[in-house]
Formats: structure tokens, C-alpha cells, sequence
């Protein structure tokens, strides 16, 4: 027997990892079951005219009445936004020009059908969601709990946003994407997810804390504290620098598009959330306002006991995250499941906590029988798109 046999006979390929393929189509078949869903929803329930009316309506244009399903509530102030740019609608300000500015850029690749444009953006950002947040696992966590702990972000009540007109697939994927080329060192790219964040959601805004984590972490992790800062310094600094930038590029176009540097947050009081950075500050009044001075009903806007028990249900499972993730994950989860509970009156809460990706992660490393409530969980998302598809107000 040759040399060349003997090692082809004890060295075997490494086995391909099947999970991310798993993933993705699982994804896909979930994405073609919610819009089957939508289309059996329409012709089988009555849809709510008055609140689909109330709120900002956007034209279908020559598109099927059926499409108005899949054209409800802040869907339709990114597409005016699209064709008719910013200043035209005062709320609409207040959404973040990223999303805009690629539906308009698509809008002729569809015929002029901006709702298309906008639908299609979203759903292929969000098809690389799952595969981002698996391989993030896979960096501290074994094959099988990044597994189930995608399997629980996919399952999630609100997931259905990941396949709407929506921002929340961008949002998720620029944070998943970001964290991810961190952890593995790979600078240039994260500097461009986190760039783009500030220019997507406001909760971008949070990032710079969880990177100061990684950068005091990684100054302290190697010997010698001058080699410690330089490579601290080399790693970390070019993505802080690039949150900063997009930051600042968020606030110049404000400038230019609305006359104020600030203008994109003000907009923000015009919304009957009442969001504020300073109401975090006012802990005393923001539990009397959203727990003693306020007429609860099962879901409302302002008023919701499904967005009060979903806050007080998550709050303590940040013990978790803590326990089972990077601290600078940790700091992320605090912050992206803290501040828009405390910013404002809990509106659209249960969405929000989909960006609280660590959760679902620290979920998959802990639960042993994960599939079990990601089934109870797709059956209530499956209600919740109904809700969403026939005009009704979910998050």
C-alpha cells in the first residue's frame, strides 16, 4: 500500500454542515405558508376598512384590491416616503431613509410597483437573517442549540414582519451580520453593517455601548496592555468610527431633506407612542403612566396587557442571555429590550423584542425540547399575520 493510500484511507472529508440549508428552506416554506395565509384571509374574513382607512393609505395603483393586505400601517409611510421623499407627510419623517431609498432605487426593476419593490427588499434581506444568526451560534454554542435558537427566532409571534414591508429584516440583519464579523475579527465588513444600522431604526443608536464592551474586552484579553490597546484599538475603532459615521450621515440628511438636524426625532412626538429618550430618565413617571394612570384592554396602542406581559415575561430572561452569551451580546439584549419598553408607552413591543436576537439564542442553549415552543409560538404568529393581513392593528 503507497503512502497516498494509506492517508486517503485514514483522512476523511470534514462532514458538511446541513443546518444552514435546513434553515433557509424552512424559512422559505414558512414565508410561502404566511402569504397563503394572507390570500386565504382576504377572501375569507372581513377586513377592517375604518383602521386600514384612519391610518396613512398609499395607493396600490393597478395592482389587485388583494395586495391590501400586504399594504397596512407603516408599510405605507415607507413607500410614500420612496415616490414622494421626505417633508411631504410630517409622521412620516420619522421612519429612517435606508429603506426608502432602496425601494425607490427598485421601483423600475418592477414595473414602477413600489410595493413589490418594497416587499421583495425585505424578504431577500430577511432570507439571510436565519444563516447570520446560525453561524453567530456556532462561534459559543454548539450546532444543534444555534439550531434551536434560530428555530425560536423564526417561530417568534412577531416573526411574520421578517416576510412584510417592514424594516425589521434589514434591522436583524445588519445587527446578526455586524456581530458576527466582530467576533470573528473581520473588520471591513462589520464597519459597513454598522455604518448602515443608524440608517435603518433608531435602536442603531444603542450599538456604540456593545462595542465598547468588545473593545474593553479585547484591550484587557491580550498580554501586555500596550499590545492589548493596539489590537483593541485595530479591531474595534474602525466600527465604532463607522456607527459614528452612519450616525452622522442619518442627522446630515435630516439636514438637508427636513431643515434640522433633528428634525427625524422630533417627528417621533407626532405618534401617540409618546417615544422620548427622556422618559427613560423618569422611571417614577413612566410606571404610573403605563401601569397606574391607564386603561388596559387585552391590545391596544398605548394600552396593551399583551405588550405589558410580554415585557414583564422577557425582563427576567436576561438572566439567560447573561449567563449563556458574550457580555457584549448581553449589553445589546439589555439595551434593544430596555429602551423601547422605557422610551415611551410600550407600543409595538411585542415587534420590537424580535431585535432582541441573544434571546433566542440563549433559548436554544438552554431549552432541551426548543421545537415544542417554537410550535406554540409559529401557531400564535400564524393568528397574529391574520390579524396583521386583514388590517388589524397587531404591532
Amino acid at each position: 500500500m503507497t503512502g497516498s493510500e494509506v492517508a486517503g484511507s485514514s483522512i476523511s472529508a470534514p462532514e458538511r454542515d446541513s443546518r444552514p440549508g435546513q434553515i433557509l428552506w424552512l424559512f422559505v416554506a414558512i414565508k410561502i405558508g404566511l402569504f397563503g395565509t394572507a390570500l386565504l384571509a382576504n377572501q375569507l374574513l372581513p377586513f377592517d376598512r375604518y383602521l386600514y382607512d384612519v391610518n396613512l393609505v398609499w395607493p396600490l395603483r393597478d395592482l389587485p384590491a388583494i395586495f391590501e393586505t400586504l399594504n397596512t400601517w407603516d408599510t405605507q409611510h415607507y413607500l410614500l416616503l420612496s415616490q414622494q421623499g421626505y417633508g411631504t407627510n410630517p409622521m412620516s419623517n420619522a421612519f429612517y431613509p435606508l429603506y426608502p431609498f432602496l425601494i425607490w432605487l427598485c421601483t423600475p426593476l418592477f414595473l414602477g410597483h413600489e410595493l413589490i419593490a418594497a416587499l421583495v427588499i425585505a424578504n431577500l434581506a430577511s432570507l439571510a437573517v436565519p444563516i447570520y444568526m446560525y453561524r453567530l451560534g456556532t462561534l459559543f454554542m454548539s450546532k444543534e442549540q444555534a439550531f434551536k435558537g434560530t428555530l425560536l427566532l423564526l417561530a417568534f409571534p412577531t416573526a411574520f414582519y421578517l416576510s412584510a414591508a417592514y424594516t425589521e429584516s434589514l434591522f436583524l440583519l445588519f445587527s446578526v451580520a455586524a456581530f458576527y464579523h466582530l467576533f470573528k475579527g473581520e473588520v471591513a465588513r462589520a464597519s459597513v453593517f454598522c455604518f448602515l444600522l443608524p440608517l435603518v431604526r433608531a435602536q442603531a443608536l444603542l450599538f456604540v455601548l456593545p462595542l465598547a464592551v468588545m473593545f474593553v474586552q479585547a484591550a484587557m484579553a491580550k498580554p501586555g496592555p500596550k499590545a492589548g490597546l493596539r489590537y483593541a484599538l485595530r479591531t474595534f475603532l474602525p466600527p465604532a468610527m463607522a456607527t459614528a459615521l452612519g450616525i452622522g450621515a442619518y442627522l446630515v440628511f435630516c439636514r438637508i431633506a427636513l431643515g434640522s438636524f433633528f428634525a427625524g426625532i422630533d417627528a417621533q412626538g407626532l405618534f401617540v407612542a409618546g417615544n422620548s429618550i427622556a422618559n427613560v430618565f423618569a422611571l417614577d413617571r413612566w410606571f404610573v403612566r403605563n401601569f397606574v394612570d391607564v386603561g388596559l384592554i387585552l391590545h391596544g396602542y398605548t394600552n396593551s396587557i399583551i405588550d405589558r406581559v410580554a415585557f414583564a415575561l422577557c425582563l427576567p430572561l436576561l438572566f439567560w442571555v447573561y449567563r449563556t452569551q458574550e457580555k457584549a451580546l448581553f449589553v445589546f439584549a439589555l439595551l434593544t429590550l430596555l429602551v423601547p419598553a422605557l422610551a415611551g408607552s410600550l407600543m409595538s413591543y411585542t415587534r420590537f423584542l424580535l431585535a432582541v436576537f441573544p434571546l433566542f439564542m440563549a433559548g436554544g442553549a438552554l431549552l432541551k425540547h426548543a421545537e415544542r415552543l417554537a410550535v406554540v409560538m409559529f401557531a400564535l404568529q400564524v393568528l397574529l399575520f391574520v390579524l396583521h393581513a386583514t388590517g388589524r392593528w397587531v404591532a
